[in-house]
């Protein structure tokens, strides 16, 4: 159970036993150093199903069967980076292939991979600001966690790790609390952190510590269980990339899952697409209880105004769901926003993510870097998370590393070579001249220097995927209505 809740419920509404392949990356903040084994981490964390488990999830609604439970209990495959290398922004140090329920479940703990790995690239890179950054810690197995990594990069501790739980609870208690009387409602907050946190024991402080200031419920499955709180959730991007389509995964979900059900709409253009398929399918069974959600930052303000507007041209009345980087500031401004255009306070919720699991000290956070876990192949077909934000988008297919070797290197890393010093290509394919698998590979002496600020290229069978993958975007903005307005 060790999961955000979404994740079932994409399970119940998705194909749980079909191969899937999710890569994990970095998009910003490098160079960055491998502290780990990939196979060895990622098999740390296959779950153990029980009886329990299954029982509570059926008692939740999503009686998932023999396939769900044969998915969880099945192998996954891991291609990795040797532990011991470096690598830059939006380079692919690990892939996990398996069932899809199975690769899909392990997103948030692959995620908690960046605390060890931004620990491990300060230790190499600058350890004198170890002592400032990583002397106090917010829970017990967050110290043993800066033990370990130090200890795997042969680093000293020199300085006592001061665990302050009940400060990091207090202070995640007091926004917990400001985000309560700003909305006015408990039920229109919703803590999701789970991918931000650390460890599962920071997360359960955090979590505990929300829900003392009122909050009701969580994205957590474990924690959510343990607390006897809600356990809740939207669908996410990989569910539509799994549909292939806008129309095709709303409705699967829609049919498949009792209860309310929210659309994630911004996969592949928020107002050109999901907000009208969304609209669309909500018409089509009137009945059925939906709700939308928001989650491209840089474009939310105007596309909450859309979606009340095209709402209310449809003679619709659901809730908007807002997530995507927010804190009590911005709570403050979307209220201001509902007020302006009198939408009904409980067709708006807010959901938080680093927000309510950020330390109160300075340790590094996942917002700090952005680690990501994407899909980016379902069966025989390869995938790509599109965004309206052109940032956020993701490699498809079966990536692996190449890295540039040679003066590259072994130089002092001052001088930007006419080539990328790393390409992303596909499993299988060979590298190109000048170049050396390091995904799966052997370590290279990469000079982290070279790596700074430098975005990979594609090779050309990922180009031709991500060519074939935009235009199939394109196709499916072409057939959907224009929103009411």
């Amino acid at each position: 159970m060790r999961t955000d809740w979404y994740k079932p419920v994409m399970a119940a509404a998705g194909a749980p036993l079909r191969p899937e392949t999710f890569h994990f990356a970095i998009r910003k903040g490098g160079p960055f150093f491998m502290p780990v084994d990939p196979a060895e981490y990622v098999a740390g964390l296959l779950p153990k199903v029980t009886d329990s488990d299954m029982a509570y999830l059926a008692q939740r609604g999503l009686g998932l069967g023999a396939a769900y439970r044969e998915a969880l209990g099945g192998e996954v495959s891991v291609h990795g980076i040797p532990q011991g290398s470096w690598f830059g922004d939006r380079e692919v140090p690990l892939t996990v292939s398996g069932p899809s329920a199975l690769a899909s479940h392990l997103e948030a703990q692959v995620i908690w991979l960046r605390f060890r790995i931004q620990l491990a690239t300060l230790a190499k890179l600058d350890p004198d600001s170890l002592p400032a950054l990583f002397g106090t810690v917010t829970c017990a197995a967050e110290a043993d966690i800066v033990r370990e990594t130090l200890d795997s990069t042969e680093t000293p501790i020199d300085w006592d790790i001061l665990i302050d739980e009940e400060g990091y609870f207090e202070h995640i208690k007091a926004r917990a609390t400001e985000l309560v009387s700003i909305v006015g409602d408990p039920a229109r907050v919703f803590e999701a952190g789970m991918r931000a946190a650390s460890c599962i024991e920071q997360h359960r402080i955090a979590v505990a510590a929300a829900h003392e200031a009122g909050f009701l419920a969580t994205s957590n499955v474990e924690v959510a269980r343990d607390l006897g709180i809600i356990a809740g959730g939207t669908t996410g991007h990989e569910h539509t990339q799994r549909h292939f389509g806008d129309h095709a995964a709303f409705t699967a979900v829609r049919d498949s899952v009792a209860g309310e059900v929210t659309f994630l709409v911004d996969t592949y253009s928020t107002l050109e697409c999901g907000l009208p398929t969304a609209i669309e399918v909500m018409q089509e069974t009137p009945e059925r209880a939906c709700s939308i959600r928001f989650d491209s930052e840089s474009t939310m303000e105007g596309d909450y105004l859309a979606g009340v507007a095209a709402f209310r041209a449809a003679g619709i009345e659901a809730p908007i769901n807002l997530g995507g980087g927010f804190d009590a500031a911005t709570t403050r401004r979307f209220e201001e926003l509902r007020h302006s255009v009198g939408w009904p306070a409980h067709l708006q919720r807010y959901m938080y993510g680093q927000y309510l699991v950020e330390p109160h000290v300075p340790l590094p956070t996942r917002g700090d870097v952005g680690a990501v876990y994407k899909l980016c192949q379902s069966g025989n077909r390869p995938t790509m998370k599109f965004s309206d934000n052109p940032a956020k988008s993701s490699p498809p297919g079966r990536p692996v590393t190449w890295r540039k070797v040679g003066s590259t290197d072994e130089s002092e890393g001052g001088d930007h070579e006419p080539q990328p010093v790393g390409l992303i290509g596909q499993l299988g394919e060979a590298p190109l001249p000048g170049y050396a698998l390091l995904t799966d590979g052997v370590p290279l002496s990469t000079n982290p220097r070279a790596l700074r600020g430098v975005r990979p290229g594609l090779s050309p069978a990922t180009q031709a995927l991500a060519d074939k993958l935009n235009q199939h975007r394109l196709d499916q903005i072409a057939t959907v209505r224009p929103t009411p307005s």
